[in-house]
This record gives C-alpha cells, sequence and structure tokens, in this order.
C-alpha cells in the first residue's frame, strides 16, 4: 500500500512540472490581489494602482476594451491631453489613417499612409495652415479644428481612435463607461527567452471582480 502512494506521489509530482512548461498559463484571479491590484476596489482606485504597476513593470497605457472609434469629433467626451494619439481613419476600403501623437500638451508628430507612415507637416495637407491640425498646435485646441475639417465632404467619412489611455495623465471620467480594460507587459527570463503578460480586467456596478492573467513564454530572434 505504501508503495503505491508513493508511486502516485511521484506522478503528480511529474505532471505538475511538466504543466509548468505548458503555455500560455492563464490565471483567474476572482479575490484577493495580482500584483497589487486589488478584487473590489473602483476604477478609479484601480486605475491608481495601474499606475504604480507600470513604473514597476514598465508599461505605460491601459486600453478600453470595445471602445468603438468615433465618427464625428462632437461624439468624443475624452480630453484628448490624456492621451497620447489620435487616428484618423477611413472607415472602408483600403485603410488610410493620419497619426497625430501629443506631449506636453501639443501636438509632437503627423504622420499618414497605411501599413508604413511618413513624417507630414500638417493634417489635412491641401488646406490653410489656419485650418489644419500643425506641429506644435496646443491639443486642446484640436477637437475645434477638427470640428472644422469634419465640415469639408471630403473628410466627413473619416473616423477617429483614441490610443491607449496614458498612464501618466490623470484618470478619465469616460473610462467609467467600458467595464473591460486590458493591458500587457514582457520581461526578459534569459538572453534568449521572453516573457510576456496580457491581462484583462473585469468590473461589475464600478468594482473590479476579476483579473484574467494569460502569461507566455517565447523565444528571442535576433
Amino acid at each position: 500500500m505504501k508503495r503505491i502512494i508513493l508511486l502516485a506521489i511521484t506522478i503528480l509530482s511529474v505532471s505538475c512540472n511538466t504543466d509548468d512548461d505548458i503555455y500560455p498559463q492563464i490565471e483567474n484571479i476572482t479575490s484577493g490581489k495580482k500584483w497589487n491590484l486589488q478584487i473590489g476596489s473602483s476604477k478609479t482606485e484601480v486605475y491608481s494602482q495601474l499606475q504604480e504597476l507600470g513604473m514597476e513593470k514598465s508599461f505605460d497605457g491601459v486600453s478600453m476594451v470595445y471602445r468603438q472609434p468615433f465618427s464625428t469629433p462632437d461624439d468624443i467626451q475624452s480630453d484628448l491631453s490624456l492621451y497620447r494619439a489620435i487616428s484618423i481613419e477611413t472607415n472602408s476600403g483600403v485603410i488610410e489613417r493620419t497619426l497625430i501623437q501629443f506631449d506636453g500638451n501639443k501636438v509632437i508628430s503627423i504622420e499618414k499612409g497605411g501599413a508604413h507612415l511618413e513624417t507630414i507637416s500638417k493634417w489635412p495637407e491641401d488646406t490653410p495652415n489656419e485650418s489644419s491640425i500643425l506641429i506644435d498646435d496646443p491639443v486642446n485646441r484640436i477637437l475645434q479644428k477638427l470640428a472644422a475639417i469634419y465640415q469639408i465632404p471630403a473628410y466627413q467619412n473619416f473616423q477617429i481612435v483614441l490610443s491607449d489611455k496614458w498612464l501618466e495623465k490623470p484618470y478619465d471620467t469616460d473610462m467609467n463607461n467600458y467595464d473591460e480594460w486590458a493591458f500587457a507587459f514582457s520581461k526578459d527570463i534569459s538572453s534568449g527567452k521572453s516573457g510576456l503578460s496580457a491581462v484583462r480586467l473585469y468590473f461589475d456596478n464600478g468594482n473590479l471582480v476579476k483579473i484574467r492573467h494569460e502569461y507566455n513564454e517565447t523565444d528571442i530572434v535576433n
């Protein structure tokens, strides 16, 4: 009898060690905490926790899952200065987009194209400067300029996509409208291997109810 029990324990031990090498590994946390993220926290509390975790794990953004592109500038309720960029895209056919990036509450770069972007000095390029978005334009003027641009028939069918929420900036109250957030970060396991964590946060009635952590390890190809 003792021999059978010992054999069973040995088999169980080997199975556990084998499972540790199978990826992806998935955790679903519904009580307690994962890292510093506490189940039961409000959205504003979780955002503060994410700001701390981002510094520890070296990531700087969180996305609002299922946030749809905006059809017009008037649909955007967020303060654009809380974000790193907007992308203005065609909504049919071949995707063409203009990426406008912010820092220091001003426009720092404008790029356009499809899969590959090229730098431009203003957008749209075929309108006078006073009617275009320019490098160094204050972010608080962007929606006003976009509203004027959207009066031009050629640009009325473009959609506007917000970037991930920049953790360096304060909480955006529009985040209250989204009950699923996502972020990711990586770490070096060895000189030839990297570990990637993809995380989903689920909220119910404004409080964090589940953390889904998917962890994977991949070889680094130089």
